[in-house]
């Protein structure tokens, strides 16, 4: 099972997290977790996701494409797998690869079960972040988290790099 890619946005990793803080022990399944930033990977580890996902012995991979590129990990030869990447190109995830498409919560509950669930089993379970979906599904909004903003405000640009974007956008928008 795998969940990431850059279009899995910081509450679906929180969902995942979320359905699987229920579950005791390793999962039955291999599971890989990619968030598609390093700021998502800060977040996600502050919070205590990243803890979540290493009780249940998933992998934890470095922030980026991974398996959905099929370029930093692959799965084993003719393996099937649930996946959260955007796309199903043949041999992508892995040589002869049978890959299921699915939101990070179907993943998640599929790594638990160790198969793809019935259609009450996965809403019995997913029901269980309706209570917390206004946290859980929040945007990581990098410009009101003042541990980003602050180390923007350090950066400086230099007035002919500024003056050259503005005229290139104003270009483009002509």
């Amino acid at each position: 099972v795998f969940i990431g890619s850059c279009m899995t946005n910081i509450g679906h990793f929180r969902a995942a997290g979320e359905l699987l803080k229920g579950f005791n022990g390793q999962l039955p399944t291999r599971l890989w977790v990619a968030p598609p930033t390093k700021m998502d990977e800060a977040q996600l580890t502050a919070e205590g996701y990243y803890s979540i996902y290493g009780k249940v012995g998933a992998r934890t991979e470095m922030p980026g494409c991974s398996l959905c590129m099929g370029n930093q990990a692959r799965v084993a030869d003719k393996a099937t797998v649930v996946s959260t990447s955007t796309r199903n190109f043949p041999n992508r995830l892995g040589q002869g690869a049978n890959v299921y498409l699915a939101s990070a919560e179907l993943a998640a509950i599929a790594a638990i079960l160790g198969r793809l669930p019935e259609k009450g089993e996965y809403l019995e379970m997913y029901k269980s972040l309706l209570k917390t979906k206004d946290t859980t599904y929040s945007y990581l909004n990098f410009d009101q988290y003042q541990q980003f903003t602050s180390k923007a405000d350090k950066i400086s640009i230099e007035p002919e790099v500024t003056a050259a974007a503005k005229k290139s956008y104003a270009a483009f928008v002509a």
